[in-house]
């Protein structure tokens, strides 16, 4: 069933960006938080919506699909999404399990993120790590080598994955990724962020 899925990927088209939410057009341009402020202020933000275009690269193949990251804590919701908000593939969990749900199959559940939607899907992403990297950050559960630029994070190698950040963009009081690549081996990942909602205070600088 992975064809059939890759389909769904490859039917979406990806396109522009879009405004950040919390209105950003109308917030005082900030000058950058160090990093150590900056570090912890995204340590501190554990409950946000992410909307993103991704483009998944491997094998000289590329699946393209909307993604709605929704976190809560602990707990993750990703939905990737086709042509007119059509439901596709939908990962859910914590730090004990994760469930893949795929329209019309039956459910599965797995311990390891990357491993479920290597079964199904065909590629991985680390959820555990990724809900880190997505803020800009890295992961506290492993080891991690990293640069800067701005006092934000530019490069980060980390499990064997390598993330580069390519543009940030102001959200309230922070700055938040808004392009970045998550590669491993022959799989690239390209989100371009586009819709941040923050569900909690940003820590001042």
């Amino acid at each position: 069933m992975k064809k059939i899925v890759s389909i769904f990927f490859a039917a979406i088209i990806i396109s522009g960006c879009a405004s950040t939410t919390h209105n950003q057009n109308a917030t005082a341009q900030l000058e950058p938080l160090n990093w150590q402020q900056h570090f912890n202020s995204m340590r501190s933000l554990k409950k946000w919506d992410a909307n993103a275009q991704i483009a998944i690269k491997i094998d000289k193949k590329t699946q393209k699909a909307k993604m709605i990251w929704q976190q809560n804590q602990h707990k993750y919701d990703i939905s990737f999404l086709g042509p007119f908000g059509q439901a596709g593939p939908k990962l859910y969990g914590d730090t004990q399990s994760a469930t893949l749900l795929i329209p019309k199959e039956t459910p599965l559940t797995d311990t390891n993120t990357s491993s479920l939607l290597q079964k199904r899907l065909g590629w991985q992403l680390p959820v555990e790590n990724a809900q880190y990297w997505i803020k800009g950050i890295p992961s506290p559960l492993t080891d991690s080598q990293l640069s800067l630029k701005d006092q934000r994070l530019y490069t980060l190698e980390q499990d064997g994955w390598t993330i580069t950040y390519e543009k940030y963009r102001q959200v309230a009081n922070q700055y938040l990724p808004a392009k970045m690549v998550i590669s491993r081996g022959d799989l690239r990942l390209l989100l371009v962020i586009y819709k941040w909602q923050i569900q909690q205070p940003l820590l001042e600088s």
